[in-house]
């Protein structure tokens, strides 16, 4: 699933897009830590390097990747089975200051429904 997003405010509106897919783990449990190693790992180094954390969610733990355009979650299906993946694109703004912050919400009211 594809959202497109547009807050305004007194200077204008921030257009972002927010992009919902899930990734299933085939064969192997879901684990936020090594995971975020991972993703840490293929980050590299240099300036365009997003910065690669564990968070805690009201859905479980997630997996929090900042750029400075972009911002995602893994966040950890029910049962280990896999991730749901939030993918939040700023390319005009920037992921920083209220879109940052509206996305941060956005991710933090996932919830799970038996």
């Amino acid at each position: 699933m594809e959202f497109f997003l547009l807050t305004t405010a007194e200077n204008g509106s921030m257009p972002a897009s927010l992009l919902v897919s899930s990734m299933p783990m085939r064969g192997m449990r879901a684990d936020p830590e090594k995971y975020a190693a991972w993703l840490g790992l293929r980050e590299g180094e240099g300036r365009d390097r997003r910065e690669v954390s564990l968070v805690a969610l009201a859905a479980g733990p997630a997996v929090r990747v900042a750029g400075s355009t972009k911002l995602d979650f893994h966040v950890g299906m029910p049962g280990g089975t896999g991730y749901l993946i939030l993918s939040f694109s700023a390319p005009l703004t920037g992921m920083s200051g209220p879109m940052e912050q509206l996305c941060n919400a956005v991710a933090g009211s996932l919830r799970w429904v038996k």
